[in-house]
Formats: C-alpha cells, structure tokens, sequence
C-alpha cells in the first residue's frame, strides 16, 4: 500500500503544473464575469461561468491519452515496466490521480461560482422557495446523481484514452491514428456489452428518482417519482472495469521495451 501512495503522489506531483494553469484560467474566467456581470444580464453571466464544466471531460480525455505517452517520449518506460509494482497497481496510480484533479477542478470551480454570484443563487432560491418548489431533498438527490454521472463520464472518457493510448505503444508508427481507431472501437464494445450483460441485473434494485413538474396553469408544483433500471449501470461498470483491466494487463505482460 505504501508503495501504490509513493505512485500516486509522483503523478500527483507531475500534474501540479497542468493542475496550476487549468486553475488560474478558471479563475480568470470567473473573475472575467464577474467583472462583466453587472453589465450583462445576470443570467448571462450565471450561465457561462459553468462553461468550464463542459471542458473538464475533454481534460480527462487528454490525461487519459498522455498517462503512458510521456514515459515513451522521454524513454522513461524502462523505469515504469521494471518497477515491482502489477499493471493494474500503475494504471490505477494514475487514473487516482486524474480523478483527484478532475474532482478538485469541479470543487473549486463550484466554490467560485458560489462566491462570486451568491446574490444571484440567493435571489433564485427564493423564487423557487415561492413557488413551492424548493424541497432540500429533491435538490440533494440532483445534486448527487448528478454528480455521479458526471464523475463517471470523466472517469469513462480517461479510462478509454489510456486504453487506447496503450494499444497503440505496440506500433512504431501513426499511433495518433491508432488511439483515435482504437478510442472508438472501444465505445462499441462497451455499449454492446452492457446491451448484452444488462439483462443480468434486473434482480438490483432500481433507482428511485423524485421529481418535480411546475404548472403555470394552477401555479402549483407537483412531485412525483420514477424509477431507473439499475442493470445497465451495473453492466456498464463492468464494461469499464473489464477496459481497465484489459489495459493493466497489457502493460504489464505484453508491452516490452
């Protein structure tokens, strides 16, 4: 164990330069609206300051795609291959820390929005608050599903990239080619095998789902709740556990140097 936190705080700290200029560009951003709201409507500015959000799952595509090229560039794999250290130990030191970046890029991201347009939230809650829709609840619940699938579609795209990052280390030449080919391929096999594994898990229990629909006719908001399948989930998590694997068996068995 101690061993796998050495890994992970050396990619951690081969990140802290990327990590250092995604955040002063964030903040710059931020600061940019800021700047900009009183003269914009307040929507405006509320609404593209989570511009950033839309970006962040392309930054874990490209961690995804440069966790093993820079070792081959520098020909620094001879240190990475001989390492005591199993596959899926490296592999999983280095999607660790893209998700710790990824995670904290959001946090901090949220905090500025929140302290930068806290007026606007406030004045937004009390609308909702008006209307009777404000339940704490139902907005935890969004919140957090939300999030999780946001993390998992960071964590995907990052998994696929390595993966096919990887496969490509076994050629010589147009390896940009062969990760695009490979990054591809590798979205069909995920979507057909969880098509395939998902009636497996019908017997998990679904995901209640508690929602809100407001009436302008009766100027009332009326809850009620859904339910979502749980197979595919479950199904597209071992899809994506399998590439994981898959790519940690890779390096450790078959790549040489």
């Amino acid at each position: 164990m101690r061993a796998w936190w050495n890994l992970y705080k050396k990619e951690l700290y081969n990140l802290a330069f990327f990590s250092v200029v995604i955040v002063l560009l964030v903040l710059a951003w931020e600061v940019f609206l800021l700047y900009k709201a009183d003269s914009w409507m307040g929507d405006i500015a509320v609404g593209l300051s989570f511009l950033p959000f839309f970006l962040y799952p392309l930054l874990a595509l490209l961690l995804g795609y440069n966790s093993y090229r820079q070792e081959w560039k520098e020909d620094t794999q001879y240190f990475l291959l001989f390492l005591p250290r199993r596959g899926w130990e490296i592999g999983l030191a280095k999607t660790a820390a893209a998700m710790t970046f990824y995670i904290a890029i959001c946090l901090l991201t949220i905090l500025l929005i929140v302290v930068f347009h806290h007026s606007y939230f406030a004045r937004e809650f009390m609308e909702f608050n008006y209307m009777g829709m404000y339940e704490p609840g139902f907005f935890r619940g969004v919140v957090f599903r939300l999030s999780l699938l946001y993390l998992l579609y960071g964590l995907t795209l990052y998994i696929m990239a390595q993966f096919s990052q990887l496969v490509s280390l076994f050629f010589d030449r147009f390896r940009g080619f062969i990760t695009i080919v490979v990054f591809i391929f590798s979205h069909y096999v995920i979507f057909r095998g969880t098509t395939l594994l998902a009636p497996l898990f019908r017997w998990v229990p679904d995901i209640p789902v508690y929602n809100y629909i407001y009436s302008l006719e009766e100027g009332v908001a009326r809850s009620y709740d859904i339910t979502i399948g749980s197979g595919p989930f479950v199904a597209f998590l071992l899809m994506l556990s399998g590439l994981f694997l898959l790519g940690s068996w890779i390096l450790e068995k078959q790549l040489d140097v």
